[in-house]
């Protein structure tokens, strides 16, 4: 049981090696269930969840029924020990194969000192499906279990239902969830290359939201980027934000060791000049050792791809010259 008393408990040291122990596919019958790590739903429809559970019947998936909802801490859907217990609950029930977060919303770091880290790190990986805030609970699987999951949408968010690509978006992520083939490659941009010009680096993906892993540095689960190609995305943050962020990954050592960088969608905010976000990143990495490509369909934006952390990927492109093509492929 997650620690009541929110004490640190013990963290299996993380490996050197980001080589991840990767989620079985679903496959028609598999029991799921939704849950809530962060904030509540807010001004949400709350008919919301209910068409998030009525989605993965259309896959063929068997959600569990929704328990009971505690009443709001705060701006949390529970209290950090509460959502603790229920995550924890559902990622060590052996019968349930795959976990969908039903929104972001800040929350999540302040239940991950309540689990159990053995608990999680002897259970069986399952597929963990969130972004945004939910970025720190992906993180900590990285970890504390060695597990992957999946960059994706949060299945009772705007971006299923308000989203002009909704539909879209909840069909790829099917696709990753059912499908061993891999996905097409994700379309990107150049904005720096190695003296070199055209590249190709490999490693396995991991990442998410920017300010989130971020603010995870210094913590027992920040997350690992040795040999991995790190992906980026956010929403709303001003350019000089973004700047101090990766500001905190450059000065903590997390980018010196990374096979390549990409950036998923960034919407900033309105008063940010044209082109400030561009120019502030190319002047960060214009010495990097490493490729820097822009324009992943993957975030907050309209187009939000899901993405599967752990695997491994190749980040290339022919030619070295800043916005030319680039891609993301999953191997």
């Amino acid at each position: 049981m997650p620690n009541p008393k929110g004490a640190p408990l013990s963290v299996p040291s993380p490996s050197e090696s980001t080589t991840l122990t990767l989620p079985p596919l679903l496959k028609p019958g598999d029991r799921v269930a939704l849950f809530n790590p962060g904030a509540h739903g807010g001004k949400f429809p709350p008919e919301w969840p209910g068409k998030a559970l009525e989605v993965l019947e259309s896959w063929g998936l068997r959600p569990e029924p929704p328990t009971r909802e505690a009443p709001r801490h705060l701006y949390f859907s529970a209290t950090d020990p509460q959502r603790a217990e229920a995550f924890q609950a559902l990622y060590c029930d052996g019968e349930i194969k795959a976990l969908f977060a039903g929104r972001g919303g800040y929350g999540t770091a302040r239940m991950l000192p309540l689990l159990d880290a053995g608990r999680i790190a002897a259970a069986a990986p399952k597929a963990v499906v969130g972004m945004s805030d939910v970025s720190a609970l992906l993180a900590y699987l990285h970890g504390v279990a060695g597990a992957g999951a999946i960059h994706g949408p949060c299945l009772a968010a705007p971006g299923v239902f308000d989203s002009p690509q909704g539909q879209d978006n909840l069909a790829h992520l099917r696709a990753l969830l059912f499908n061993p083939a891999p996905p097409p490659p994700y379309p990107c941009t150049v904005l720096h290359a190695p003296p070199q010009g055209a590249f190709r680096v490999t490693g396995p993906l991991l990442g998410g939201n920017l300010t989130v892993l971020a603010a995870g540095l210094g913590t027992p689960w920040a997350l690992n980027t040795r040999g991995a190609i790190l992906f980026f995305e956010d929403v709303n943050e001003a350019v000089y934000r973004l700047d101090r962020c990766l500001t905190q990954f450059r000065q903590a050592g997390r980018l010196d060791h990374i096979a390549g960088l990409v950036f998923g969608s960034l919407p900033g905010r309105q008063d940010d000049p044209p082109g400030l976000l561009e120019a502030a990143l190319g002047d960060l990495f214009a010495d990097a050792p490493f490729p820097v490509a822009v324009g992943l369909p993957a975030g907050h934006g309209p187009l939000n791809r899901a993405l599967p952390l752990g695997r491994t990927a190749a980040l290339a492109a022919d030619s070295g010259d800043r916005d030319s093509p680039a891609t993301l492929e999953i191997q």
